[in-house]
């Protein structure tokens, strides 16, 4: 997988963000449009250029967030015809806010606290020339059954389960950046920290020696 690049942990810091999402059939390219428009006309700032990750280090993240939702219920031009095939979903927008911006949210853009965290990432080259980026998922799950890291996400499986389990709580990022004048998609699996996986293997492995 030439498109790949090996996959690391990183820890995300915690940060500032403008957010909104949109529920439609192709909702991450209208809530993408939607906040760089917002973020460009009234504050100035961009959120990925040819020359970098944006003004500033601002950075846009985006994700599924299906999680305890109902995508019906929350729209009414999305039927239930179009829930069962994925044609509706629901998409939230993630922009780093610059440290000390004095930005504030509206009726279209919340400004709230994004707690950061640790994270299983990979980058996709080109995600959009005919490669399937999606797939990129599954081998970030399957990496981390192999190396015993769980997800916060709940997955039991290394399926593709990542967008139904994905909400505000356990985000799974996707980041547009360029380099080199290629466009590259970051994906960000949550995972937890190794120390809080090991207590408790070693309170299951206490409890199992003592019965």
């Amino acid at each position: 997988m030439d498109h790949l690049s090996e996959i690391t942990l990183v820890d995300l810091p915690g940060c500032k963000v403008a957010s909104c999402e949109r529920i439609s059939s192709s909702p991450e390219e209208e809530s993408a449009d939607f906040i760089e428009a917002w973020l460009l006309g009234k504050h100035g700032l961009r959120t990925a250029s040819a020359a970098g990750r944006g003004d500033n280090g601002v950075i846009r993240y985006g994700f599924d967030c299906h999680k305890g939702r109902d995508i019906c219920g929350e729209n009414a031009s999305c039927t239930k015809e179009q829930k069962g095939c994925w044609q509706c979903r629901i998409y939230h927008q993630y922009v780093t806010l610059p440290e000390g911006a004095a930005i504030a949210g509206d009726g279209d853009v919340a400004v709230k606290d994004f707690p950061g965290g640790k994270f299983a990432r990979v980058a996709v080259r080109d995600p959009f020339g005919g490669v399937d980026f999606t797939g990129a998922w599954s081998v970030l799950l399957k990496w981390a059954f192999k190396h015993k890291i769980p997800n916060r996400l709940g997955c039991k499986s290394k399926k593709d389960c990542y967008s139904i389990f994905s909400n505000e709580e356990t985000p799974c990022l996707e980041e547009l950046y360029w380099e080199d004048g290629v466009q590259y998609m970051a994906l960000h699996l949550p995972v937890e920290e190794r120390r809080k996986a090991m207590s408790r293997l070693a309170f299951w492995l206490h409890v199992k020696k003592r019965g």
